[in-house]
């Protein structure tokens, strides 16, 4: 049942964000970034992250006092979980278009490094929420609920950052990208302390952190599917045009995505079952 909750969340969130940023800006943002540049830079970055993230994952798991708590396997399963998505960003990163050409190549270009970048901060998400119960788990209840309320912050911050390469990276307006972070909060907080008391059905009732932390993959997941998509669509004068027209509202609807793919993780982690 709570699966059905969550897709109802996530439809009511993206489609929500998409409407109120339908109509395009008129004026696009000037150029800020060399993607192609930085394509090369943000791939050895995500890499490493990824890197420290299986090897402390590996780490944990060799803790003889850590394997007899509860919250084991989410620490591990989410920590993996964080892995898995860096990898997605850095292949992402790794094949967004790099030569010069045709005429939709700046805004693939575009849309494939915000892609990528939502995939990278989505996989350091999941890392740094697994603090939480990391902390509980080595025994240091009140550290873990100072870093709850730090990653609340991390968290919000993070929805603003990905709004803000939504506005640069596209046509988004304003008001849309403004409705990312509020949205990616304000919906989860309401599912989670509203209709949830009122249907515990709709909260997962073990392992909620690692639950929506495999939510989160499979958002990375659809990243990285519609990545391939526009690199298979690449040149087409059909698929140019579908591109120039709705680019802002695909960059919408996975950043809102992923504001609330973050945000019932953070509440999974703050308010357990």
């Amino acid at each position: 049942m709570w699966v059905v909750g969550t897709l109802i969340v996530f439809a009511v969130g993206v489609t929500a964000v998409v409407a109120v940023g339908w109509v395009p800006r008129i004026v696009p943002s000037p150029p800020l970034w060399d993607i192609p540049g930085l394509g090369g830079t943000y791939t050895s970055i995500v890499g490493t992250l990824g890197g420290f993230t299986v090897t402390s994952a590996i780490f944990v798991a060799g803790l003889d006092a850590a394997r007899t708590s509860p919250a084991f396997a989410t620490v591990i399963g989410m920590l993996l979980v964080a892995f898995l998505i860096l990898v997605f960003s850095a292949l992402v990163y790794a094949s967004t278009p790099s030569a010069a050409g045709a005429d939709d190549d700046a805004a693939i270009q575009s849309l494939s490094h915000l892609l990528a970048n939502m995939s990278g901060c989505l996989g350091l998400s999941v890392s740094w929420l697994a603090l939480v119960p990391l902390l509980e788990m080595v025994g240091l209840p009140s550290l873990a609920a100072a870093f709850t309320w730090v990653l609340l912050i991390v968290a919000l911050a993070a929805g603003g950052w990905v709004a803000l390469f939504a506005y640069r990276l596209t046509l988004a307006s304003i008001p849309a990208c403004l409705a990312i972070p509020v949205l990616g909060f304000a919906l989860p907080a309401l599912y989670r302390l509203g209709a949830a008391r009122l249907w515990p059905a709709l909260w997962p009732a073990t392992d909620d952190a690692l639950h929506f932390a495999f939510v989160a993959l499979g958002v990375a997941g659809l990243m990285i599917a519609f990545q391939e998509v526009l690199l298979v669509a690449h040149g087409g004068a059909d698929g140019r045009r579908r591109l120039q027209r709705d680019g802002h509202r695909v960059a919408l609807a996975y950043s809102a995505a992923y504001a609330l793919a973050v945000g019932l993780t953070w509440f999974a982690v703050a308010t357990p079952p």
